[in-house]
C-alpha cells in the first residue's frame, strides 16, 4: 500500500519586497502517538498547507487562515471516525469547504485591529511607514509625507490564496483557492511525471470569467490583458486582483472573489512518488516537469523532503534573481514523498 514516507517545507522571502515573506507553509498530524495507540488500525493523516498572503497584511492574513484551517481539517479527522478522506466526495467536499470558510471567517479579525503604523516596502530595498487612516469610514494606510508621491494612499484590503493537502494511507485529497497549486510527481518506465491537481482561478480560467461577468458585471469585469479582477463601480473602483478566489478579502467578497475551494481526491498509485504544493513564486519560474525533475534529483540522491523543498525553493529564487527583470516573488514549497 502507498503511504507517505517523510515531509519537509521551505520558504524563502526572494527580493521583490525586501525581507518581506507573505508566504506561509503549515504541515500538522492530526493524531498524536497516544490517539493512534488507542484507535486500532488507524492511519496517520497528514495536513499540508501553503499560502501566499497579498495586500498590506497579507502575511497577517496567511497566518490566521492557515492555522485555522489546518486545525479545523484535523478536528473533523478526529470527529469523522478516523477516517476523514473515506466519506462520499460530496460530503468530503462540504466538509473541506465549511473549514475553508472558517479559515476565512479566522482571517477577518485582522480588519478589526489593524496595526495604526506599519512599514510595508516600495521596493526591494526600501520601505515606508504607513500610518492608519479612516476618511469616509474607508480603511487606508498613508505614507508618511517623505513617501507621499512615490507610494500613494493604500486601502485595506488583503487576502490570500491557499492549497492544503490531505494525506491519510493512500488516499490524497487537495482543496485549494487561488493560484498556488500541487503536482503530483510519479515515475513511469524510469520516467518522472507531473500532472497539476489544483485549479488556478483566475480570470484566465473560462469558468471563472463566465462566473465573474455573469454575476458580477454590474461592479467587475476581467482585464483582457492580464486576466485580473478589475472593479469599476462603487467605492472599491480601480481595484484589482489577480485571482478570483482567495481567503480574507472582505470588502472585495461582493464583486465575486470566493472563499469556496475546488476539491480534487485521488487514491495513490504505486508510481506516485511524491507532491509538490508551491506558491506561484514556483510556478511563474518553472513548469510542473522542471520542478518535479528537481525534486526527484534531491530525493533518488538519498536527499530528505526537507532537503528538496529547499534545493526547489532557492534554486527558483536564484533563477529569478538571474531573470532579465531580476525579481525574486515570495517562494514556498511543501515535498511530501510516498513510500
Amino acid at each position: 500500500m502507498v503511504g507517505l514516507a517523510d515531509i519537509g517545507s521551505f520558504t524563502d522571502a526572494g527580493n521583490r519586497y525586501g525581507d518581506l515573506n507573505q508566504d506561509y507553509v503549515l504541515v500538522q498530524k492530526a493524531f498524536s502517538k497516544d490517539e493512534l495507540c488507542d484507535k486500532e488500525g488507524v492511519q496517520q493523516c497528514y495536513v499540508a498547507t501553503v499560502l501566499d498572503g497579498h495586500g498590506m497584511l497579507g502575511e497577517l492574513i496567511a497566518e490566521k487562515a492557515g492555522h485555522a484551517l489546518v486545525d479545523d481539517t484535523c478536528t473533523r479527522a478526529k470527529k469523522n471516525g478516523c477516517n476523514l478522506l473515506m466519506q462520499p466526495q460530496d460530503k468530503l467536499k462540504g466538509a473541506l469547504a465549511s473549514a475553508f470558510e472558517k479559515a476565512h471567517q479566522a482571517s477577518l479579525a485582522v480588519y478589526d485591529d489593524p496595526p495604526s503604523c506599519i512599514s510595508y516596502p516600495i521596493d526591494g530595498t526600501n520601505k515606508a511607514r504607513y500610518t492608519l487612516y479612516r476618511p469616509n469610514g474607508l480603511p487606508l494606510y498613508r505614507p508618511d509625507s517623505s513617501y507621499n508621491r512615490v507610494c500613494g494612499d493604500r486601502l485595506l484590503e488583503c487576502g490570500t490564496t491557499c492549497t492544503m493537502a490531505v494525506v491519510q494511507g493512500d488516499r490524497l485529497c487537495i482543496a485549494n483557492v487561488g493560484d498556488s497549486a500541487a503536482a503530483l510527481v510519479s515515475l513511469v518506465d524510469g520516467d518522472v511525471e507531473a500532472r497539476f491537481l489544483t485549479t488556478d482561478h483566475n480570470g484566465r480560467n473560462d469558468e471563472e470569467a463566465q462566473r465573474i461577468t455573469r454575476d458580477h458585471g454590474s461592479m467587475a469585469r476581467i482585464s483582457e490583458d492580464r486576466g485580473y479582477l478589475s472593479v469599476f463601480a462603487g467605492i472599491w473602483a480601480g481595484l484589482e486582483l489577480s485571482v478570483t478566489r482567495a481567503l480574507g478579502h472582505k470588502h472585495l467578497e461582493a464583486y465575486g472573489v470566493l472563499c469556496e475551494p475546488t476539491v480534487r481526491s485521488v487514491t495513490l498509485q504505486p508510481e506516485d512518488t511524491c507532491l509538490i504544493i508551491a506558491s506561484d513564486g514556483v510556478w511563474d519560474v518553472m513548469d510542473a516537469r522542471e520542478a518535479a525533475n528537481r525534486v526527484m534529483d534531491v530525493i533518488s540522491g538519498g536527499g530528505t523532503a526537507e532537503e528538496a523543498a529547499r534545493q526547489l525553493v532557492r534554486d527558483t529564487v536564484m533563477l529569478a534573481e538571474c531573470s532579465p527583470d531580476g525579481d525574486a516573488d515570495n517562494t514556498s514549497a511543501i515535498v511530501i514523498v510516498f513510500e
